[in-house]
């Protein structure tokens, strides 16, 4: 994964999460007897020691970052927007209680969370581990809690650090959404297609695509090219964001595809040229 072009999240504040989310969550198998092998197996895995004493209580953590390897225009920016950066693992179902499918969240408001915080939903982990489960599910669920962190991330570094630059870096319109007489459809695509879920959201189609296509090396640039909605393909359905981005603003769409085949190690900066920014 070459990540051109593509917020650069501080390496020890992904480290920092990564490891917290990873040691709750196999801490947590470690409390039931039928998960406790497993449990030992994934700590040797990622790393991580298991907490005897774990409770799954919402418990804040203080993350802290040193901005070693970022750019210097965002160190230099640096300003915490609540003077902290935290940690919550919504274990006690506190947070999203009422909005179940939702796997994480950096949040700026109080509207969902607590301003400031990493809010992590646990959700998905916890009804694995009530069925007859395999430890191959258990892995598929951390490495998706890593992607949520690393998007998560990038909006921390948005927030922190680049709208105090660019206040239209974390610019989101609310027009749609806001119109009680809108529909579903159109509240997400302006959602999808909101400055500050780009770069973000570009991450967590990685991680989508790699899920899906990732293991067809021989159709790799037919899958990208339909997942993108650049071709249509009766087996690849084009992936909501780039299909929000192409009815939206076909500039943003381009970009986008650049920097997504760019982690594929595809330029294709002059093909994406021949097409106008604005349908006729």
């Amino acid at each position: 994964m070459l990540t051109e072009g593509l917020i650069k999240v501080p390496a020890d504040l992904l480290r920092s999460l990564c490891h917290h989310i990873e040691s709750q969550y196999i801490s947590y198998m470690s409390t039931l007897d039928k998960c406790k092998e497993d449990a030992r197996i994934l700590a040797e895995k990622y790393g991580v020691e298991i907490d005897p004493n774990f409770q799954p209580i919402n418990q804040p953590v203080e993350l802290n970052t040193v901005l070693e390897d970022v750019p210097e225009r965002v160190k230099n920016a640096w300003k915490l927007e609540f003077g902290y950066l935290r940690l919550i693992i919504d274990w006690e179902a506190k947070i999203w209680h009422d909005r179940p499918k939702v796997n994480a969240s950096y949040e700026e408001s109080d509207s969902h969370g607590i301003p400031g915080y990493f809010t992590i939903n646990p959700r998905a982990l916890i009804e694995c581990l009530q069925g007859d489960y395999k430890i191959e599910e258990v892995i598929t669920i951390l490495d998706k809690v890593r992607f949520s962190a690393w998007h998560e991330a990038s909006h921390a570094v948005q927030h922190n650090s680049l709208k105090w630059l660019d206040k239209n870096q974390v610019y989101k319109s609310r027009i749609i959404r806001d119109n009680p007489e809108s529909s579903k459809e159109d509240r997400r695509r302006e959602y999808l297609s909101a400055n500050v879920e780009f770069d973000p959201q570009i991450k967590t189609k990685i991680y989508v695509f790699n899920q899906k296509y990732g293991g067809d090396e021989a159709s790799l640039r037919k899958n990208l090219a339909a997942f993108v909605a650049a071709v249509p393909l009766t087996d690849v359905k084009p992936d909501e964001f780039f299909l929000a981005l192409k009815l939206t603003d076909l500039r943003k769409w381009k970009r986008a595809v650049k920097l997504m085949y760019l982690n594929y190690k595809f330029d294709i900066t002059e093909l994406l040229k021949t097409i106008p920014d604005k349908k006729d």
